[in-house]
């Protein structure tokens, strides 16, 4: 009976040994080679959202991020600073970063992930998008109820995603998402904080590595029958409490 116990014992450390390897060793070994692009690298290509952000917006722009200009290191702080917002706020739950074939077609149907969020590339998501500082780890999120973001850049202007943030019904009215008032330093909406212009950055660089974008078209697409029954009420947001301080959550000014 010992011999046995003994057999088991020796089994289950082989076991061990063996899934470790397979799932740990060799998955570093195989991307070993990978070359990850980094965040100095990543910020020698400004998009023009973070230029109209550091125009439309300068005396925010100034506030965020100590300079007037839209230069590199402004930029990194913003990616960095949204990247940060956007984990915080639990984005990935309702919003994926990965677009997949799933159809056994051409990706085209209406419906599917390719005409959905790729119309203008015919492409779903590719392996070199995520080899990137800003991708590790990756979000490809847990299930959409919103779209998916990783081409969302240019889709829409800075000044509707600020108004999104500030009151996503106002550019979407059956939203389900909430209102992020403490993204902003006022009481209308006007003046985005850091948070808020990076995270308005962090979602302009998703997807800008595609330089040629054009936004989505829909064309000859089947009519399909709508019912108001289907979405909740619309329901006006709540005025906010006076804050007490900078910090909305109460504590430090940098909840992160």
């Amino acid at each position: 009976m010992e011999r046995f116990n003994f057999i088991f014992v020796v089994a289950g450390f082989m076991f061990f040994a063996l899934s470790f390897v397979i799932m740990g060793v060799l998955p570093i070994a195989q991307y070993s080679g990978v070359d990850v692009v980094t965040m100095d690298t990543l910020t020698t290509n400004i998009p023009y959202q973070f230029q109209e952000l550091a125009r439309d917006y300068p005396e925010a722009f100034q506030k965020a991020f100590g300079t007037s200009e839209p230069t590199p290191a402004a930029f990194m702080d913003a990616i960095e600073t949204g990247r940060k917002a956007y984990i915080a706020e639990a984005c990935w739950h309702c919003h994926t970063q990965q677009i997949r074939r799933i159809d056994p077609n051409d990706g085209t149907e209406v419906g599917h992930d390719v005409s959905r969020w790729a119309s203008d590339t015919h492409q779903e998501s590719q392996a070199d998008e995520y080899h990137n500082a800003m991708n590790y780890p990756h979000l490809f999120g847990t299930r959409r109820v919103g779209p998916d973001l990783i081409r969302e850049s240019g889709r829409h202007s800075n000044d509707w995603q600020v108004a999104h943030l500030w009151n996503p019904r106002e550019t979407s009215p059956y939203s389900v998402m909430p209102p992020y008032p403490w993204f902003f330093d006022d009481d209308a909406g006007m003046m985005p904080n850091k948070r808020g212009l990076g995270l308005v950055t962090y979602l302009q660089w998703l997807g800008s590595w595609y330089t040629q974008f054009a936004p989505s078209t829909y064309k000859d697409l089947p009519v399909l029958p709508v019912d108001e029954s289907w979405y909740p009420p619309y329901v006006p947001p709540k005025e906010q409490p006076a804050d007490e301080g900078n910090d909305p959550y109460g504590g430090e000014e940098d909840p992160y």
